[in-house]
């Protein structure tokens, strides 16, 4: 299972905003991680292990 995570930067840091719903394949939270990077948001992948995959430089994880 995997989910977009989305992060907001408030000056210098970068906080987790919110997370999108679990999905059940990681090409699927990909492709929907991938529209919100093309729509402005800083976004992760999360599996359910908690574990962070990062789609921008700067983004904790």
């Amino acid at each position: 299972m995997w989910r977009v995570v989305f992060y907001e930067r408030r000056g210098n840091r970068v906080h987790m905003d919110k997370t999108g719903p679990w999905l059940p394949e990681k090409t699927l939270a990909r492709n929907w991680a991938n529209w919100f990077v093309e729509q402005g948001y800083h976004v992760a992948l999360q599996d359910q292990n908690g574990g962070l995959e990062k789609l921008h430089v700067g983004i904790p994880g």
